[in-house]
């Protein structure tokens, strides 16, 4: 695999029989948002690249980095302020909203049997609250959540 910087959006391509993930070189000074990335790329070679899938699906390639234990930084990177000056905005990055991250997370640390999962402390404060929130809400109704029955 080769990581290449450009100045634009990342993306990935395979050639050769090896895979090409390409950076936006803007990335380097933001070390959160480009472990974001990169687990959101190489979610796609494990599910495309492996032919886990047929067509791509950038909803599940999100959910896949939470699986391989790298949705906490794409969690904390779904939706962030900035200010500038006298200016302020927004970014916004990969394709689940804050509260999707949160109870993808909260579903993660209750497979693990996890009720106050360490890890969670690095969570931003928006997604720690929809985390907890999501988690506690899980505990109580597990039952209604997992229910496998025999009629599926």
């Amino acid at each position: 695999m080769t990581l290449l910087l450009q100045k634009r959006q990342a993306s990935i391509m395979r050639k050769n029989g090896k895979y090409h993930i390409a950076l936006d070189r803007g990335n380097l000074q933001r070390p959160e948002i480009l472990v974001a990335t990169i687990a959101h790329e190489l979610a796609h070679v494990k599910l495309l690249g492996e032919k886990k899938l047929e067509t791509n699906d950038e909803y599940l390639t999100d959910l896949t980095t939470v699986f391989f234990g790298l949705g906490i930084f794409n969690a904390n990177s779904c939706f962030q302020f900035y200010q500038s000056g006298a200016r302020w905005g927004y970014n916004q990055l990969g394709y689940l909203r804050q509260e999707e991250w949160a109870y993808a997370l909260a579903l993660l640390a209750f497979m693990r049997e996890e009720q106050n999962p360490e890890w969670s402390n690095f969570l931003c404060t928006s997604i720690k609250s929809d985390f907890k929130k999501s988690l506690k809400y899980i505990f109580e109704n597990k039952n209604q959540i997992f229910n496998f029955d025999d009629e599926l």
